[in-house]
């Protein structure tokens, strides 16, 4: 046991354990001269240990807080207190990220004869947070495309456009309608006239649960829209209730053609259809007659 008790005091054993920590560790006097310095932190800066030793520590390392009263080893002096934190470690153009830690040197006595700072290159670690923020940001990105992409068929869904009869198109709404989802509804209806050829259009809100002054601005402008296509609107499903909501609302709709549910709606449709097309053979029948055709 004495020679182990030995191996323990000798100092060059304890060198040995110093330079076996893979971060910095250095020992500080009152006046902040490095008496002792591990391998790991000389090289941090680019030197051995004994060009560090018997020199300044702020002379050796280059961070915000050097020559300042924000110095970690002075605070831990005169404090008495651990102080640990991250900064900036700079060494010719490169700027090293470090986490450190300080704390007060004490004497057998009890009494504060310097400072041991211990500090690591955090470079690596934030680099990985760095990559583990880019993975998160690309999955959350990933997770909002999907959600859209979901978004939209839901959208399409719930605003479709249906060819219920030849010549009448049906656009059943469902839900509260907001100006997003009426300009979406508003573009399949006028595409689906442009492709049937629709002299009439049927929109049917009995699925929406209350008209306010937006929702009525909505259909107002969906149905100015089917007129510049050519066609009529006829709205379809009005309650009571909405009835008597749309009555309240300052809102210009006494040019549009109401029915209180879809079937009766598409009743005027056809019969609308069949007068027109009556008048058209009417008029065929009598341009024959002034030309002399049977």
């Amino acid at each position: 046991m004495e020679n182990v008790a030995e191996i323990y005091r000798d100092e060059t054993f304890l060198s040995e354990i110093i330079n076996a920590v893979p971060s910095g560790i250095f020992v500080t006097d009152l006046e902040h001269t490095i008496l002792m310095i591990n391998q790991a932190g000389a090289a941090m800066v680019g030197r051995t240990p004994g060009d560090c030793f018997d020199r300044k520590c702020y002379d050796v390392f280059d961070t915000p807080m050097c020559k300042t009263e924000n110095c970690t080893c002075r605070l831990s002096i005169s404090e008495n207190a651990v102080h640990q934190g991250q900064t900036v470690l700079r060494t010719g153009e490169r700027e090293i990220p470090i986490e450190y830690a300080s704390r007060p040197l004490k004497n057998y006595k009890g009494e504060i004869v310097g400072c041991v700072e211990h500090f690591i290159d955090i470079s690596g670690r934030i680099e990985q947070e760095r990559k583990l923020i880019e993975q998160q940001d690309e999955m959350l990105r990933k997770q909002e495309e999907a959600i859209r992409h979901l978004q939209d068929e839901v959208l399409e869904l719930s605003t479709p456009v249906i060819d219920i009869w030849d010549g009448v198109v049906l656009l059943p709404l469902i839900g509260t309608l907001d100006s997003y989802r009426a300009r979406i509804a508003t573009e399949r209806l006028l595409e689906a006239i442009e492709q049937a050829r629709a002299p009439f259009v049927i929109i049917d809100i009995t699925g929406v649960p209350a008209v306010d002054a937006d929702v009525a601005r909505h259909l107002i402008q969906t149905i100015h829209a089917v007129r510049y296509m050519g066609s009529e609107a006829i709205i379809s499903g009005i309650s009571p209730h909405i009835a008597r909501t749309i009555t309240q609302l300052d809102v210009r709709m006494e040019n549009v053609t109401f029915r209180s549910r879809m079937t009766d709606a598409l009743h005027l449709a056809i019969f609308r259809m069949e007068e027109a097309s009556e008048r058209g053979k009417h008029a065929v029948d009598i341009a024959r007659k002034k030309v002399g055709r049977p």
